[in-house]
């Protein structure tokens, strides 16, 4: 549908909403544990990713990567314009991001990184140690959760949340990272994975490209994932500073992204051939009932 046929400012809601509700069903739900105040500005928010994520993700099969880059830079220019209070006027997205700044006087920083992080992409960058694979997911992941917090915590100093902001932001895209590694290698010839863990597991790239689980890559996954989990841990201690208005509803989305781990486990580790998915009903348990580490403890490799 496009937004040129919106009549009404609630067709408009109604139209971020169920697109946002579309591309992702947990933080959509999430989303809804927040105050109403300050839904549709996530969901703005994540439309803005959406839209520099699909260029990096989507179009570049497309149209080529460098009719991609154009377009990522063409973005660029429209997010210089919305900041400084001149967005295109024929763009509803570009417009509703103008106003979600001019309320809460979002950060700059953090939504060019996103777009930083587009660019490492269609530059073809390798992610080749864990300080390349957490650099990756501050510019991905960890930009989101700081993006957010004006309107999150907009009576708390930003300085004094950033840090679990993104480190929950870092894990949430190194669980993305998790889930999608046989989709990034056959689809889009893109690794983040460490090469240098994964040749001290013996994987190779034409493994993941391949649908091939050697014996030792379900060790490879759970370093991986120890890396997301170290990170969630730093950035839930962090959920108990926000107001507490916003607790359950970030809390519950940290949660709810975190058990898709437990679904690679659950899956044999075999992310190369299946998506592993959080399903409704885990996904409302998980509200209420933190029971990530007893579920992995059942389902979890055995290195030994």
């Amino acid at each position: 549908m496009s937004t040129a046929t919106l009549e009404t400012r609630s067709d408009e809601d109604q139209w971020i909403w169920e697109s946002f509700r579309y591309h992702s069903r947990t933080f959509s739900l999430a989303a809804r544990l927040l105050p109403s105040t300050v839904q549709m500005s996530v969901a703005t928010l994540y439309l803005f990713c959406r839209h520099v994520d699909t260029i990096a993700d989507h179009r570049v099969t497309e149209v080529g990567t460098d009719q991609a880059l154009e377009e990522v830079h063409t973005t660029r220019r429209q997010l210089d314009a919305t900041l400084a209070g001149h967005p295109p006027d024929d763009d509803l997205l570009w417009r509703r991001l103008a106003e979600v700044h001019d309320e809460y006087g979002l950060h700059p920083g953090p939504l060019y990184e996103l777009i930083d992080g587009a660019l490492w992409d269609l530059n073809g960058r390798s992610v080749h140690t864990l300080d390349d694979l957490v650099d990756y997911s501050n510019l991905v992941g960890g930009s989101v959760g700081a993006m957010m917090l004006p309107f999150l915590a907009p009576d708390t100093r930003f300085d004094d949340l950033e840090a679990p902001a993104r480190h929950l932001g870092i894990a949430m895209q190194i669980t993305n990272i998790t889930r999608d590694v046989g989709e990034d290698a056959q689809r889009l010839d893109r690794v983040y994975l460490p090469r240098d863990w994964m040749r001290e597991h013996d994987v190779t790239e034409d493994d993941l490209a391949n649908g091939r689980l050697p014996d030792r890559y379900p060790a490879l996954l759970e370093r991986v994932m120890a890396a997301a989990e170290s990170r969630y841990a730093r950035g839930l201690e962090g959920v108990e500073a926000l107001p507490s208005r916003v607790r359950v509803g970030i809390r519950s989305a940290a949660r709810m992204y975190r058990e898709i781990m437990n679904e690679v486990r659950a899956n044999d580790y075999d992310n190369l051939n299946h998506r592993a998915y959080t399903s409704l009903a885990r996904k409302l348990w998980l509200i209420a009932f933190d029971t990530y580490e007893r579920r992995k403890a059942s389902l979890r490799f055995d290195a030994t």
